[in-house]
């Protein structure tokens, strides 16, 4: 009888272990669980733009009070992180940040990732455009208590990012000639509006167009082809109808050998005497071999016409 008391005893001992052990075990396993669901939102629903959820509205109640992400370089908490990453879903519309293996040890969790996306706009530092998109590795090892964050340590490859998002040697030769094209278009609106002849024709390529558009019974109305008839003809008829009172440039963008100028202008027309109101005027013009080659000029020529048949 004392043997089986005592057996009894034992038997207890060891079952109420095992039970011990199974509700440590799923209390665990209920642990794990929701810290993962905290990670996935982190990754899926944060990180990573999407048209259901904002960083700010995810990440908010999944940081620990005192929360604190650290790099090599910085330390943030939790409200400088969900600005950055609310910045980050602005210039990066196509953002995705796409864990690729999970490690857990204790309340430590590693994540392995890729963040993909394409900017639109200066991002640290490189003018970008949205036609360049970025491949990358992360690694971040967070410290989890009841499915809230409480730190971050991350890496990210941006030197990477960085090089996959500047301009190559062509993309650069292409600004460097837009550049030249401003220049040359410039200098020659600056030499004709002092009226400096000599410096005017240096711009000038032999095989220029001048081509204006309007009203066909305006005598300097058309297309006139090369520097020479430019020169001889259309300048003289132009200048004996049309005295510029006013000519500003607004706005001013080139790119590669074409560059685009908007403003205002006004002027007399000498065969009526009559000035005409301040009006629009666009200029297309392109370059070749550092000369003025097209100058297509566009105006509103109903107001210019009103004026000089007088009506």
């Amino acid at each position: 009888m004392k043997d089986f008391t005592i057996f009894i005893l034992i038997l207890t001992v060891v079952l109420g272990g095992c039970n011990t052990q199974k509700n440590l075990a799923a209390s665990n396993s209920k642990k794990i669980m929701k810290n993962k669901e905290a990670i996935n939102a982190f990754y899926n629903k944060a990180l990573t733009v999407n048209s259901q959820t904002r960083p700010t509205t995810v990440l908010t109640p999944l940081f620990a009070e005192g929360y604190k992400s650290s790099s090599s370089v910085d330390s943030k908490g939790a409200e400088n992180l969900m600005g950055q990453v609310e910045f980050f879903w602005k210039i990066i519309p196509d953002l995705k940040w796409e864990p690729q293996e999970i490690m857990n040890e204790g309340d430590t969790y590693i994540v392995r990732s890729i963040a993909t996306g394409t900017p639109n706009g200066d991002f640290m530092g490189v003018p970008t455009d949205g036609t360049k998109p970025f491949k990358i590795m992360t690694i971040d090892v967070h410290k989890m208590r009841d499915g809230k964050f409480v730190s971050t340590h991350h890496v990210e490859d941006w030197a990477t990012a960085m090089r996959q998002l500047k301009p190559n040697a062509g993309e650069i030769k292409s600004d460097k000639q837009a550049d030249e094209t401003m220049k040359v278009a410039m200098g020659f609106m600056d030499a004709m509006t002092k009226g400096e002849m000599e410096k005017m024709m240096g711009f000038m390529h032999d095989d220029m167009v001048w081509q204006n558009g309007g009203d066909k019974s305006l005598p300097w109305i058309g297309v006139w082809e090369s520097k020479k008839v430019i020169l001889e003809k259309f300048l003289p008829i132009f200048g004996a109808n049309f005295q510029t009172i006013k000519w500003e440039s607004e706005d001013a963008i080139s790119g590669g050998d074409t560059a685009a100028f908007f403003g205002q202008m006004a002027g007399l027309l000498t065969k009526s005497n009559q000035k005409t109101d301040e009006f629009t005027w666009a200029l297309r013009v392109k370059v070749k071999d550092g000369k003025v080659i097209l100058w297509n000029w566009l105006e509103d020529s109903f107001e210019v016409s009103q004026a000089y048949h007088n009506r």
